[in-house]
Formats: structure tokens, sequence, C-alpha cells
């Protein structure tokens, strides 16, 4: 047996249900973070000898704290996002490509629970070869007929069908009596600790993926291909000539569109009261589509040859222009997005989107780099992917919700507050969302006076002060009800201001 590996895998799994079981999550998230990056870095050394596992590691570990910060789903979905690709990361050579890493987390985790279930053979017995296909061949064929010809004899036979029925009693029973002896929870709680468990017997693995990225380059290679025509450039040439006709159409086009954007939104824009709906919502999808394409049509035409071709500067040339008139675009989309926050307040979306727009100018940047220093599409992809998760976890680091309430309440005289919304943030923000009836009374006031659509009566149309009062009630029973291990910092504060 490999006790190290195995032991702290059973380890893992038993810490799992003292910490979950017949818990919500708050505090345990990030004891069991803790430990379970202490575990890797200390049975795992090999792993978080490249720069990306210790980047990931750390977002792990940042995550899982986080969560005991403020108890956002969002942090939790990057959380276990970040425990994936550690498992995909377990590749020999170690993947450079989160992207990649992410999709052969599922090769490995097969691979995993197939390494733990090894891990209590002797070593002088033949392995257990683990295998889904295997085993619904051994079993759930044979079940699938055995069940099929159970069917067909009870419905042919009344006396056989009343010996399964009598027999299927008697092992009902009997096996009622087994699950009141067994807490099923428990039970469950425990497989899914084990579904995390498994991490620690996991080997270094060769996959396909692996062997892909470790055969990918960052610099694009000039392959020659034999012609019979009498130029060798000919069809190089004409993709060229292509190209250049099409980036000056496309270059118009955006051009244009960029000259109303400005003309119309960025100087000459004024609010009349409409809700915005076609500018932001319609509109900014509708571009943002527009950027995205953009990016792949500029990743299309640099994929190959082109990029080696002696008289492609002017190509090069119209490229550096697309992608800068783009990024011109994504700054029209934040201005739609600011105009939208500014009259309507904040919410995940909006914010969001920015981030999005974030993400969309460093993409711009890096197709700009490799056309001008010939990288491959890998490169591109790589560079991006950890942007990306860069991104992510930046947006797990701060209190959204407090920061909406806040911001929202705080802007009451310049913009719409959409009360339904605001009543259904998460318990953190009770404190900001407790009015008395005064205050209700001056942000009405102020609301119909600057908002057309705005209307008098709006709390009480969807009984606000009660609606928050209940909330408070439960907020402050479940408070006092709950294990330390269930604790949240900001629930914790919201508490404290409540009282």
């Amino acid at each position: 047996m490999n006790f190290p590996k195995t032991i702290s895998s059973i380890f893992a799994t038993l810490l799992f249900v003292l910490l979950f079981f017949e818990k919500s999550l708050g505090l345990n998230v990030a004891i069991y973070g803790v430990v379970v990056t202490l575990l890797l870095v200390v049975l795992k050394t090999a792993l978080f000898q490249a720069l990306l596992p210790k980047v990931v590691g750390i977002g792990f570990l940042a995550t899982s704290i986080v969560y005991y910060l403020f108890a956002s789903p969002f942090t939790l979905f990057v959380h276990i996002l970040s425990f994936l690709l550690l498992v995909g990361l377990h590749s020999q050579p170690l993947i450079r490509n989160l992207l990649y890493a992410f999709v052969n987390a599922f090769a490995n985790y097969r691979a995993a629970v197939a390494d733990f279930l090894n891990s209590f053979r002797r070593r002088e017995k033949h392995t257990l070869n683990f295998s889904l296909s295997k085993v619904a061949r051994i079993v759930f064929l044979p079940l699938f007929v055995i069940l099929l010809f159970l069917a067909l004899y009870s419905m042919g036979s009344n006396f056989f069908s009343n010996a399964v029925g009598s027999m299927g009693k008697i092992i009902g029973s009997f096996l009622s009596k087994i699950l009141n002896c067994v807490n099923i929870e428990a039970v469950f709680v425990a497989l899914l600790g084990l579904v995390f468990g498994v991490i620690h017997s996991l080997k270094y693995h060769t996959t396909s993926l692996s062997k892909r990225d470790a055969a990918r380059s960052d610099f694009l290679s000039r392959v020659r291909r034999k012609t019979l025509y009498r130029f060798r450039n000919m069809d190089l040439a004409t993709e060229y000539k292509s190209s250049v006709f099409l980036l000056v159409s496309l270059n118009g086009m955006l051009a244009i569109l960029l000259y109303l954007e400005i003309a119309h939104i960025w100087v000459g824009f004024e609010w009349g009261g409409e809700l915005l709906k076609e500018l932001v919502h319609e509109g900014t999808y509708v571009l943002l589509i527009a950027i995205l394409v953009s990016m792949g049509t500029t990743l299309y035409l640099f994929r190959k040859n082109l990029n080696f071709y002696a008289k492609n500067k002017a190509l090069k040339v119209l490229a550096y222009i697309w992608l800068g008139l783009n990024a011109l675009l994504v700054v029209s989309v934040g201005v739609r997005t600011f105009y939208y926050i500014q009259f309507f307040g904040l919410a995940y979306k909006r914010i969001g989107v920015l981030f999005f727009l974030v993400a969309c100018l460093v993409g711009l940047g890096t197709l700009l780099y490799k056309v001008a220093k010939t990288k491959s599409i890998y490169y591109v992809v790589r560079v991006n992917a950890l942007v990306v998760y860069f991104i992510l976890l930046a947006i797990c680091m701060v209190n959204w919700d407090g920061i909406i309430a806040r911001y929202n309440f705080r802007n009451y005289k310049s913009s719409f507050i959409h009360l339904p919304f605001m009543s259904n943030l998460s318990d953190k923000t009770l404190p900001y969302l407790r009015l008395t009836e005064e205050q209700m009374l001056t942000i009405e006031g102020k609301q119909v006076e600057e908002i057309p659509f705005a209307k008098r009566g709006y709390f009480k149309d969807i009984d606000y002060q009660n609606k928050i009062a209940v909330r408070i009630r439960k907020f402050k029973k479940k408070q006092k009800e709950r294990h330390w291990l269930e604790s949240v910092w900001a629930e914790d504060k919201a508490y404290q201001s409540l009282e």
C-alpha cells in the first residue's frame, strides 16, 4: 500500500466529513483549503516546481480564504475551478496552458480514482486495472439483460410476478432496516469528500493533452509547401490580396461605426428618462460579439505562412489599425456601460461586462504582439487563459454585494434604485438595506423628482421595509444558532452592526 498518498486521501476525506457534515459553508471552506494546500505542497513538491501550478495553488488557497470572508457563490465556483486545474496539471511533462489543464482534469480525475484503488493492492499482486468500460461490460450490461427478462417473465406469468413481488418486499424490508442504521447524508458527504480527496493519490500521468501541449510552441514556423505552379508564391499572393481587401473594408466600416459612437454616445449623449435597453442590453451584447469575431478574424488571417510573406508589411499595418479600432470599440462599450451604471446603478452583469472588457483589451494586445512577433495561436490561447484566470481571481477579492448596496443607495439622487433587486442582496448587506421611514421618504421623493418613470409608493408597493425586517429577524436567529465552522466574516460584521 502506498501509505503517504493513500492515507492523505483518507485523511482529507475524514476532514471533509468533520468540517462539512450537517454544516453550511463558511470558515470550514478556508480550513479545508489551507490543509489541502499544505498536503499538496508537502507530498507533491514536484508539482509546484513550475510557475503555473504555483499560481493555481495560490489561487486555490486564496479563494478558500476569500470565501470565508464574503461567502460569494462566484468565489466558490472559482475555488472549485482552481481545484480542477490542479488536477489537470498533474501531468508529465507539466502542462503550460490552463485551457489544456482544465480539459486534462477529467482524464486525470479518472486516473486519480484508479490510482487510489490501486494503492490498496499489494505490489507483488496484479494491479487493479480500473476501467469504466470494463465495469460496464461486467456489471451493467448483464444487469440490464437480467432486468429485461425479469420484466418479461413477470408480465408473462402471474405466479412468477407474485413470487418476485414477495421477494421484493423481503429485500425491501431488509434494506430499510440497514438504511435505518446508516446515515445517508453522512455517506453522501463522505463520498463527496473522497471526490476531492483522491487528488492526493493521483500520480503524474502522461496524457494525450500533455503530449500535445509539450509539442506546441509559442512561435510560428514556416511550412514549406510543394507546388506545381510556375510561381511558388502565387497562392500566398492571392491570399495576401484577399486579406488586404478584407481588412481595408472592415477598417472602413469600423471607422464609420466609431465615428457615430463618438458623436452620439461619447459626446452628444443626453439621457431623456428612457430605460436604455436598446443602448446597453441589445447594443452592448452585439458589439461584444463583434469584438470576439474580430479577434477570431485576425487569428485566422495570421495563422500560417502569411506571417512570413515578404511583402506583408501593408497587411500588418492594416491589422494594427484593425486591432486599435477594436480597442476603441471596447472603450465605447465601456462608455455605454458606465452610462447605464450612472443612471441605473450597479448590478452583477454590469460589473461582469467591465471585467470582460478588460479581458478583451488584453486579448487585443496579445493579438497585436502575435502579429508583430510571429507568435502562434497556442501562445495567444495560453496567455489569455492565464489572464482570464487572474481576472476571475480579481473578481473574487471584492465584496461586490456590499459595494452595490452602498453605491446604489448613496447615488439615489441621480440613478434609479431597483428595489426588488436590492431587497434580495445577500445577508451581509442587511445593515445597508435597513432604512428608516424618513430615509425612504427622502429617497422616494428625490427619485420621483429626478427620474421620469419613478413613482410614489414604490417602497410600499413591494413591501420593502417589512421584507427587510423579516430578513433581519431570520438572519439574527440563524447567526445565533450557527456553528463556528459555518461563520462568515462579512456576515459576522453585519450581525454586529445590526445589534
